[in-house]
């Protein structure tokens, strides 16, 4: 059975495109962490956002989050620093559950957190959150 160029031309197209699309999906890469104190994988993550790599400063927040969950302060921050660094890569819907999140636990311990980082989040949230239409 002999296939006509278009159709090869479109398998080829078709495999291409699966191979880029597993290749996106698959998840980066975790940032070695091993061995850096709490504010060394903090400042990381700080200089990964500065240098335009807010997947990598996302990586190493979300390591913070995990390695130091007793340091509310700095999870606090780091809680904020994800959600805008969704948003800053466009990922508005992942962006307003990590605020909606972050604004929970500030709703339940307020208190004892810094204010900064739910003032952030709420303006945050307020300037990217769906508006109604506006009725005629």
């Amino acid at each position: 059975m002999k296939m006509r160029p278009a159709t090869t031309a479109i398998l080829l197209l078709a495999s291409i495109g699966a191979v880029l699309f597993v290749a996106a999906c698959r998840s980066a890469p975790p940032v070695a962490t091993e061995g850096l104190s709490a504010a060394e994988i903090f400042q990381r993550a700080q200089d990964a956002a500065e240098k335009g790599d807010s997947l990598a400063a996302i990586r190493y927040y979300e390591a913070f989050k995990e390695k130091h969950p007793d340091d509310r302060e700095r999870v606090s921050w780091a809680s904020y620093e994800i959600a805008f660094l969704y948003h800053k890569v466009k990922k508005n819907d992942t962006a307003l559950v990590l605020l909606d999140q972050l604004l929970a636990v500030y709703a339940n311990e307020g208190d004892e957190l810094p204010p900064a980082p739910r003032i952030l989040a709420e303006k945050l949230k307020s300037r990217i959150e769906p508006k109604p239409p506006l009725k005629p």
